[in-house]
């Protein structure tokens, strides 16, 4: 299990909690594992100079943090008065369900301090009470509404801090292993290559286990990893090298793109491991509409792409209309319904990428802007106002 230090950027994340704490004004700590703390800023006078300067006191200090895991069971996170008398919260860190530290939130009052209740303590720990009384009108004091705010962001805000930290960690392990396992394959190579007259049945299969090996790592080159679709190294193969733009009469060729509709609240709602459900059923749903021919591309986020050869506009624009209708009406794992918004667009005389990727995307943008779950087509100005490809699709596809 990796620590917390292994994946995160203490400097980074210092500085992050630093912008909140001058935001705030409230205090903020990070603990490992171990109970070091890895952040601690902001720690309230109160604090520093008396409960955690007298031996006592610091005794209830430690003896909260030793026992924060045990609080934290079975909750998202917890509010709770210090042994002190000051309001803390707390929110593990977490990496596949398991604990890589704590997130504390304090050194605050929910309501305006009880003096009396200060001045005993005071006095039991031998303060001086004037200047604990001065440093206690410092601790701010903060509603139980605007507490329940923040940690809903920081649980969030951790969970996608610890997973994009844990994948980058897992990239440059495989990095690594890939380089080690290249260098040993051309050790491999070379030392056969001086057996190549004794061992060419085994040359042979090597040359076979490459080829293989070659054909996976071209495979995972142009295909999305979340969503099993092509990605947009395919698109430049297929669009920018591998098809030349000509004479759009004797090589039709239209493009769909499409957008899930608020596809953000989806989730903020549900979470990303939903969202990421969600991405897949859908590119599961349209690979079984698709022609064979037709590939289907991830653009980017929750934005896709549609390549359709042979296909003029009055044939993209009812399929792209029958694929809004069967994601509309589908049920996604988890998220209910939802729905897309996609444009449409053809290949015109003499076109360039650019050209036909900004015709398709104004057109998604009108999609959205006419009020989502809808098909909008590029029609083509040169065309006469006869032309089949200027005419409107029923449904709720628009020019």
């Amino acid at each position: 299990m990796p620590q917390l230090r292994d994946i995160i950027d203490l400097d980074d994340l210092r500085q992050l909690m630093r912008f909140f704490y001058e935001a705030a004004g409230i205090s903020v700590g990070i603990l490992d594992n171990e109970r070091t703390w890895l952040v601690s800023i902001g720690w309230q006078k109160i604090c520093s100079d008396f409960h955690r300067a007298c031996a006592a006191s610091r005794r209830n200090c430690l003896l909260s943090e030793e026992r924060i895991q045990d609080y934290l069971k079975g909750q998202d996170y917890l509010v709770y008065p210090c042994p002190n008398g000051l309001v803390e919260v707390s929110i593990p860190i977490l990496l596949d369900d398991r604990p890589l530290g704590y997130f504390f939130m304090g050194q605050f009052l929910n309501q305006p301090p009880d003096h009396d209740y200060f001045r005993r303590q005071a006095i039991a720990y031998g303060y001086d009470q004037d200047k604990y009384l001065s440093a206690l009108e410092s601790v701010p004091i903060v509603s139980r509404e605007r507490i329940d705010h923040l940690m809903g962001f920081f649980t969030r805000f951790f969970n996608l801090l610890t997973r994009i930290g844990a994948e980058n960690q897992q990239r440059r392990r495989a990095e690594a292993e890939t380089l080690k396992a290249k260098e040993q394959l051309e050790t491999r190579v070379e030392e056969r290559t001086r057996e190549l007259n004794q061992a060419l049945l085994e040359v042979g299969d090597l040359a076979a286990q490459l080829n293989e090996s070659l054909q996976q790592v071209e495979h995972l080159a142009v295909t999305d990893i979340l969503t099993e679709t092509y990605n947009r190294r395919k698109f430049d193969e297929v669009v920018t090298s591998g098809h030349q733009f000509g004479n759009h009469e004797q090589a039709p060729f239209s493009l769909i793109m499409l957008d899930i509709d608020h596809f953000k609240k989806v989730n903020d709602r549900y979470g990303h491991a939903v969202g990421d459900k969600v991405l897949k059923h859908l590119s599961r749903v349209i690979r079984g509409l698709i022609r064979q021919g037709d590939l289907l591309i991830r653009w980017g986020g929750e934005e896709f792409l549609l390549l359709l050869p042979t296909t003029r506009l009055p044939e993209a624009g009812p399929f792209a209309e029958r694929i809004r209708r069967e994601i509309e009406k589908e049920q996604f794992p988890d998220a209910g319904s939802i729905t897309i918004s996609l444009g449409v667009a053809q290949l015109r005389q003499g076109d360039s990428t650019d050209a036909l990727l900004k015709r398709v995307d104004t057109a998604l943008y009108r999609a959205k802007q006419e009020g989502r779950n809808r098909v909008v087509l590029c029609s083509d100005p040169q065309l006469g106002k006869d032309d089949p490809a200027n005419a409107r699709v029923a449904g709720s596809v628009t020019e």
